[in-house]
């Protein structure tokens, strides 16, 4: 399944990050989290960002747990794109991958995690009709 349009892939915003779903929901409810300063190290954040982003990572793991029933969640911070340029030009920014012991349909779409209680799957490809995504950044925002 393939999107072809470019969608708003906005979700929420906190004073520091921004959170964005990522097409690829093989993982319902992938996002990215932006720091919206340009900070190019984890060790260059301010007290208050990480704290900020503390706050987001417990609002966004709650809301996916009840609108699609996540069973817990692989954050990861890697940045490795951003030393294939030269001169590099990190940003931080964080994935998320919410991870389902189950099953997880939305919208008549079953979303299987078949690497559950393993190290997620790097290359996934599981892109949702521009419709679908959109329900379900409308369903995350409304368990925020």
């Amino acid at each position: 399944m393939k999107h072809t349009e470019k969608i708003d892939d906005f979700i929420y915003e906190t004073t520091y990050w921004t959170l964005f779903l990522n097409p690829d929901q093989y993982y319902l409810g992938r996002a990215v989290v932006v720091a919206k300063r340009k900070v190019k190290d984890l060790a260059n954040l301010s007290n208050d960002e990480w704290l900020d982003f503390a706050k987001l990572i417990k609002k966004y793991e709650s809301a996916l747990r009840k609108a699609f029933g996540a069973t817990m969640f692989n954050w990861t911070c890697l940045m490795n794109d951003a030393y294939k340029n030269n001169p590099p030009d990190p940003h931080v920014h964080w994935h998320v991958r919410p991870r389902y012991a189950k099953p997880a349909v939305f919208e008549g779409i079953e979303f299987e995690d078949r690497e559950f209680g393993h190290h997620y799957a790097r290359h996934t490809d599981c892109e949702v009709p521009t419709e679908i995504l959109i329900k379900i950044i409308k369903q995350i925002q409304n368990n925020l």
